[in-house]
């Protein structure tokens, strides 16, 4: 893998999440009490959730947090 490929593919998940749950990324940042700017550099590889924001998301999701690492 390049470098900053594993982070683009977490990235592209948490978005695909995201959309199959029909939420905006205002609403998930609502849901997570952070700004709706920090879930676009999520979903674009700009920056990683911490192991909080992981687990929050999992649960938002209804995944684990292996399935989104």
């Amino acid at each position: 893998q390049r470098p900053g490929e594993k982070k683009e593919e977490i990235g592209n998940y948490l978005q695909k999440l995201r959309k199959e749950n029909n939420l905006t990324q205002e609403q998930v940042a609502e849901k997570l009490y952070v700004s709706s700017r920090s879930i676009s550099r999520w979903e674009n590889a700009r920056t990683m959730p911490d192991l909080d924001y992981l687990m929050d998301l999992a649960k938002l999701y209804g995944v684990t947090i292996d399935q989104i690492l």
